[in-house]
């Protein structure tokens, strides 16, 4: 389902209001943050969010990372949520989220989630990048797998060993169904994340020149051009992208252009979409 022209514009200037704050506070406490993703991708072909996102996505070093998390909720005040899992024990996400107050942005398979559900940036932690491939390789499949645990602590997407919590039961056997339960009972939510963390940062403490994303199998860059950020313009704002930012989207995309065919456009229709001030109106 489309968004309408004007609720597409309305939810992107809240999420331009949601990344300056979060821009605020990177600024006044010289930490590092870089836009990732298709948001990186808007900024180098469009200077704004692509016309069709509803999403806006954002990198930190994994010191800056933590420094954000420990003192951006009082920076933040009442108008914004840092959705973590020390502030959100039932999120489904390791990374974190800066949520609108006021508002809701409800995704189907997140729905019956007892958590907060509004507009947001997603903010994920950068850690060192082995030289060697086979080891990123191994690195980023466990950190794959158990941030598959991780979700299904949550989130029940299949229909063998549990009530399916999404509308359409995603495909996988009985056995690998039954392997998951009883991991995710034996271990517990904490521990998996706990593995997860130490799996992700198990290079940071090596002479490394590259960062990535561990969850993803291709997105990385020289950490050079994260300290040595460019400034470029999305929207209405100045924000900080790699220094060479069409590496990083060839290293994440491979081939990046203009022109992306419709079927590459996707964006995160919510069920439900409340803007702050329509609280106040019903």
């Amino acid at each position: 389902m489309n968004y309408k022209e004007q609720e597409l514009q309305r939810l992107q200037d809240a999420l331009y209001a949601t990344l300056s704050e979060v821009k605020r506070i990177c600024d006044k406490h010289g930490i590092c943050y870089f836009i990732t993703g298709g948001t990186a991708v808007g900024a180098y072909f469009w200077g704004k969010m692509l016309p069709w996102d509803d999403d806006v996505d954002v990198g930190m070093l994994r010191p800056d990372y933590e420094r954000f998390a420990s003192i951006a909720q009082q920076e933040m005040g009442d108008r914004f949520f840092l959705q973590t899992p020390e502030t959100e024990p039932h999120t489904p996400f390791f990374f974190m989220k800066v949520r609108m107050n006021g508002s809701r942005f409800s995704e189907s398979t997140f729905s019956h989630i007892d958590m907060h559900q509004g507009i947001y940036v997603d903010i994920f932690p950068f850690d060192k990048m082995p030289r060697r491939q086979w080891l990123g390789r191994l690195q980023h499949e466990a950190v794959y797998f158990l941030n598959g645990l991780f979700i299904a602590t949550e989130i029940w997407q299949w229909r063998h060993c549990g009530k399916c919590d999404i509308p359409e039961p995603r495909p996988r056997s009985w056995l690998a169904c039954l392997g998951t339960r009883v991991l995710i009972t034996l271990l517990g939510k904490r521990a998996i994340y706990n593995i997860m963390y130490r799996v992700q940062t198990m290079f940071n403490g090596c002479r490394l020149d590259e960062v990535k994303n561990v969850i993803t199998k291709s997105e990385h860059l020289p950490a050079a051009d994260v300290t040595e950020a460019q400034t470029v313009t999305l929207g209405p704002l100045q924000v900080r992208a790699p220094r060479d930012l069409l590496l990083y989207l060839t290293n994440h995309y491979g081939q990046v252009r203009k022109d992306i065919p419709d079927e590459m456009k996707v964006s995160h229709r919510p069920e439900e979409l409340v803007f702050p001030e329509m609280k106040n109106e019903e």
